[in-house]
Order: C-alpha cells, then sequence, then structure tokens
C-alpha cells in the first residue's frame, strides 16, 4: 500500500501596516467618490440650473429686462 502525500497547511500571514494603510485609502477614496457622485446627483435632481442662472430677470423682444416680481 502506498501513503497518499501530505498536503502542506497554507496559513494566511496577517497583512502587513502598509498593506492595511493601502487597503484603508482605497475604501475611503471610493466612498468619497461614492458620496460625490449621490450628491452630485441629488443636486442635479432638486436644482434647476437655469432658473438658477437666470438671476431673476426675463429678456424682453426689444432687448430689455424686467424683473418677473414686478
Amino acid at each position: 500500500m502506498s501513503r497518499r502525500p501530505r498536503r502542506e497547511v497554507h496559513t494566511r500571514r496577517p497583512m502587513s501596516r502598509a498593506q492595511k494603510v493601502g487597503v484603508a485609502s482605497a475604501a475611503t477614496i471610493l466612498g468619497v467618490a461614492a458620496i460625490g457622485v449621490v450628491a452630485g446627483l441629488l443636486l442635479d435632481r432638486l436644482l434647476d440650473f437655469d432658473d438658477a442662472l437666470d438671476a431673476g430677470g426675463a429678456w424682453d423682444l426689444d432687448g430689455s429686462t424686467h424683473t418677473r416680481w414686478q
């Protein structure tokens, strides 16, 4: 009878401090980017930039402006 070869047990070595910092930095960058995208989408939905840039006036056909609050 032949013996089966013994399997080597591979243990995971703990991450070094530099590796932990690298993973945490990448996670932080991805988190901030995700928050920025969500904030941008919310602002885009909530604000109508055409009205924001209009500054309260409307152009008449003769080239003058009048305020819409009169």
